[in-house]
């Protein structure tokens, strides 16, 4: 009879132990189920989660004040607005040999040389009345020529005489571009009708500073 027993107990405990293993196999996955769906879903609608880094690009609003012409750096130092006039110093530092070098370009047989272009926020367009390169200052129809000396600094200054102003405050905040033609390498120089190729510098979003 005990043994009877034993075995009907023994029984039953088996029969109950698999019952409660195959509960737990069934319910489990399920439990699993819903974390995995919303891990998938996320990757799927959330942009952070792509596996590509994004790519680094410059922002477009940020200046660019440098210029590099074979081994010549040339750099805005500043740009200056008093009244009706915009003055735009820079730097030019050769790196390579002694060189001549003349800031402009000319335009024509009857028209003035053209030193340098100033386009503002409203798409205009504005030419340079002047440039100034160490101690030479031109004129309507004569390009400044300057020596370049290798390891020393040349100062420009570029001058825009009849700038839009308001109430006597130059309109313009920031040059969204400047360009400036310069000839490097010429011997003699040259009027403005002179030989030379040409190659033009541009600078982007410099600020302009009231006084």
């Amino acid at each position: 009879m005990k043994i009877n027993l034993s075995w009907a107990l023994g029984f039953k405990l088996c029969t109950v132990l698999y019952a409660v293993g195959l509960i737990g196999a069934v319910l489990l996955p399920s439990r699993e189920q819903p974390p995995t769906e919303a891990v998938r879903e996320r990757h799927m609608t959330d942009p952070l989660a792509a596996s590509s880094p994004t790519p680094n690009v410059p922002a477009a609003s940020e200046p660019m004040t440098r210029a590099v012409l074979d081994g010549i750096y040339f750099d805005v130092v500043r740009a200056t607005g008093q009244g009706d006039q915009l003055e735009i110093e820079m730097r030019a530092h050769n790196t390579g040999p002694d060189r001549d070098i003349i800031p402009g370009r000319a335009k024509g047989i009857l028209e003035p040389a053209l030193f340098a272009t100033v386009f503002d926020e409203q798409g205009g367009k504005w030419y340079a009345d002047q440039v100034r390169i160490a101690n030479l200052t031109s004129t309507s129809g004569f390009l400044p020529q300057s020596k370049l000396i290798s390891g020393v600094s040349t100062a420009m200054v570029l001058t825009f005489a009849r700038m839009p102003a308001i109430a006597g405050l130059l309109q313009i905040r920031t040059i969204p571009r400047l360009e400036i033609p310069v000839i490097v390498g010429l011997d003699e120089p040259q009027p403005s009708t002179g030989q030379g190729q040409a190659v033009v510098l541009v600078f982007r979003q410099i600020p302009v500073e009231g006084r």
